[in-house]
């Protein structure tokens, strides 16, 4: 019988991490995708670094992973992020039979979240969203896990957990209230000088991964978004061997200026309120709205870790000051597929304690057609939004305009434009006698330096122009694509 249960619930594993996985193996970007994805595939496969905060299990993990030989590099880092989206949801089912849900409502929860836009969306190109997502559900399983039989090993293994999440993405730190909220309420007296010794020596352990940083510093990678250009292009990376070097990447200091600092949050709450209802097809709202209840009620400790959870991480993003927010709320589609699943458990454990009517019997059936219709409708209605397996434009786009180049030319760009002919360079070895130079790297004011500088050096292009660069340089514009011209070059002859 305990085999047969393992198998069972093994192939139970299988099944809910194949079909999602399959799904999003299918509507993946093939190859290098735009923005911080090329940026992320690029530090992952060379060894380099990304922007604030670093990211470093990302870039160790990814490293490896680029080793699988399938497809190009692009296509691994994306295939990298279908893998953790898929394990999230097989580790959310296993949340799910925990707090005793029965298979067709974690089928119906796993469903709607595998196809709502965002969590599919985020699935098909290379970003740090997936694995936060995968160590959230790791975090909230093992917290269960040791809140069942407490030990000083499992507290242990919570901590690297969560050290290691940290290493991923800083927004760890907002789930950090819930699970110190379950820690006490549930076993404070198990909390022992022992248990808490290991689990803090296991914590520093996983959160040592930021060791990758000054370590690999020492390598001077080729390609660092951790540093700035002067006006004479010199770089000047951040000493991530001295403690301030390394602070000021693992705190953000860079984007701490757009933090609680969005104007209007009334309309970012609504905004998430609905993002959240559509992409659970509004038919999730009412068992969320009941399992979040239910929980509350029958296990306010689990039930006050998930809403703790959800409400920190909602509350920091909601006030980020950034356009793509919207992309950053994926731990609370995490809380809010467990609350589904509770919601609905609840509703058919209801319609069977009702006596075996036609009426009972009818809404049953009922509302397993609606949950099936609807997760079918989201994967068809979501699939030509979301489906990136034909999309070659970023890269087509990197190498025209690498193609148009002049000879040792100097391109300045935004993210849109440069991570991903950086990743043609130092990937595929394509145009080596360009520099590329991300905006983000130098100040306004070192560019128009640079550009002076360099003017009657070598050629010089940008992606876009403003007033002032049009008030001290001429241009020629082709296809998105701007050259600049010193005035004085563009000045006709006088005889």
């Amino acid at each position: 019988m305990a085999k047969g249960g393992k198998l069972t619930n093994c192939c139970r594993f299988i099944l809910t991490f194949g079909f999602p996985f399959a799904l999003y193996a299918m509507t993946l970007a093939p190859t290098v995708y735009l923005m911080d994805s090329a940026e992320l595939t690029t530090a992952a496969a060379t060894g380099g670094f990304v922007h604030p905060t670093g990211y470093p299990l990302y870039l160790v993990l990814g490293w490896l992973w680029t080793r699988i030989p399938i497809g190009d590099m692009g296509f691994r880092m994306n295939l990298f992020s279908a893998f953790n989206s898929a394990l999230t949801i097989a580790l959310i089912a296993q949340i799910l039979r925990r707090l005793h849900v029965r298979d067709l409502a974690i089928w119906s929860t796993l469903g709607l979240l595998a196809t709502g836009y965002y969590f599919w969306a985020l699935s098909l190109i290379a970003e740090v969203y997936t694995l936060h997502t995968a160590m959230m559900a790791i975090m909230i399983l093992l917290v269960l896990r040791w809140a069942d039989a407490p030990t000083p090993q499992k507290l242990a293994w919570l901590g690297l957990s969560v050290g290691l999440s940290f290493g991923n993405h800083a927004a760890t730190i907002l789930l950090i209230p819930g699970l110190v909220f379950f820690i006490i309420v549930s076993r404070r007296k198990k909390l022992t000088p022992r248990s808490l010794s290991l689990a803090s020596g296991a914590f520093a352990l996983g959160l040592s991964i930021y060791l990758y940083l000054p370590i690999r510093y020492a390598a001077r990678p080729a390609f660092n978004y951790l540093q700035h250009y002067d006006a004479n292009g010199i770089s000047h990376p951040i000493n991530l061997q001295t403690f301030s070097g390394l602070w000021s990447v693992i705190s953000g200091r860079a984007f701490q200026r757009l933090m609680l600092n969005d104007p209007n949050i009334w309309g970012s709450t609504i905004n998430l309120a609905e993002q959240l209802a559509r992409d659970f097809w509004f038919i999730g709202v009412g068992p969320a709205l009941l399992g979040l209840l239910v929980l509350l009620k029958r296990n306010w400790r689990i039930g006050g870790m998930l809403l703790l959870m959800s409400v920190s991480h909602a509350l920091f993003y909601i006030c980020y000051q950034v356009p793509d927010k919207a992309t950053m709320f994926l731990p609370n589609y995490i809380v809010g597929a467990i609350w589904i699943g509770v919601g609905l458990e609840y509703i058919f454990a209801a319609l069977e304690e009702m006596k075996q009517t036609t009426t009972s019997i009818r809404c049953t059936w009922l509302l397993r057609f609606i949950l099936s219709a609807t997760v079918g409708l989201a994967l068809a209605w979501n699939w030509p939004l979301v489906n990136l397996s034909g999309s070659y434009d970023a890269r087509q786009e990197a190498e025209e305009i690498l193609g148009r180049l002049e000879h040792n030319a100097l391109i300045l760009g935004h993210w849109d434009t440069i991570p991903t002919i950086e990743y043609l360079q130092l990937l595929e070895g394509k145009r080596p006698d360009v520099q590329a130079i991300n905006r983000f790297l130098i100040s306004t004011e070192n560019m128009y330096g640079l550009i002076a500088k360099e003017i009657h050096r070598r050629p010089i292009y940008i992606d876009n122009v403003n007033f002032e660069l049009l008030r001290r340089f001429d241009f020629t514009y082709e296809d998105g694509l701007y050259q600049l011209k010193s005035k004085e070059d563009s000045m006709p002859m006088r005889y």
